[in-house]
Parts: structure tokens; sequence; C-alpha cells
């Protein structure tokens, strides 16, 4: 299950940076400053710890536990083996290509997609794999979301 570990003001304060961000590289005169800077990447993550901020809210609240129901039915009615086909393994493949493409330094809008719901599927990859990608996942969230709220003086 996914932790609130960014309160909704930070996770704002998040969405709102990577927007400004977004639109920042579009600008001809700034677009060199913010290749340099890589604000590609940080957008990814900042949209990552927006949508983990998410779950401090009712809505998120109420998609995480349907996500885990899901995730429950599906270990329990289809088997263990076909439940981890149907939900940990498309997790596991879009946090690969998330990870991939922030290596490589290929941040395109599918990779800041990616980042709004790999917080989501990562809960649901189960065993000891889905248990240290989600405590990598929250310690990066925690600190990207305590950096911003202090920015924003939200702290």
């Amino acid at each position: 299950m996914i932790e609130a570990a960014v309160s909704t003001a930070a996770g704002g304060a998040c969405a709102g940076s990577a927007a400004l961000l977004y639109y920042a590289e579009k600008m001809p005169g700034l677009s060199k400053v913010t290749n340099k800077l890589h604000t590609d990447r940080a957008q990814a993550i900042l949209i990552a710890t927006a949508s983990a901020a998410m779950v401090a809210t009712p809505a998120g609240s109420w998609w995480n536990s349907t996500v885990n129901s899901v995730n429950d039915w599906a270990v329990s009615s289809i088997g263990e083996w076909t439940g981890l086909i149907v939900t940990g393994i498309p997790a596991l493949f879009v946090t690969a290509m998330f990870v991939n493409d922030l290596v490589t330094r290929r941040v395109e809008m599918r990779t800041r997609l990616l980042g709004a719901v790999m917080p989501v599927l990562a809960s649901t990859i189960p065993g000891p794999i889905g248990h240290g990608i989600q405590s990598v996942l929250s310690w990066v969230v925690t600190k990207v979301g305590t950096l911003v709220a202090g920015a924003f003086g939200l702290a």
C-alpha cells in the first residue's frame, strides 16, 4: 500500500513546478538553460512526487484502495502467479521504462505520464522486489517533496 509520504500542499507545489519547467523549456530564450539544467528529468520526478502526494487526498485514498482491492482479488481468485502477471509485471515494466528514460536522458511525454502512474503501480509489485522499489520511491518522493515544500515555505 502506498504511504502518504508528501503533503498535498507539497504535491501541488511539485505539480506547479513541473508545469512551470515544462513551459520554460518551450521558450526559445530559456531552452538552452533548461537543457543544461536537465529540467526534463526534474519534471518527471516532480510529477511522480505530485502523484504520490495525491494519496493524501480522499480521491487518492480511494484510488489506492481500489488498486489494492483489484490486486488482492487477482491474487485470491486467479491465483498467485496469475495475479503477479496481471498486476506486478506491468508495474515492473513501467518502473523499468521510467528509470531507463531518466538514465538515458530520453525524457518524453511518455516518461512524464509514467511518472504519474508509477507510484500507484509500484504498490502492486509483490514480494521483496516490490518492497525495495517502494522504499526507494518513498525515499526519493520524500526528499523531493521536502525540498520543494521548503522552497515554497510549506515546511
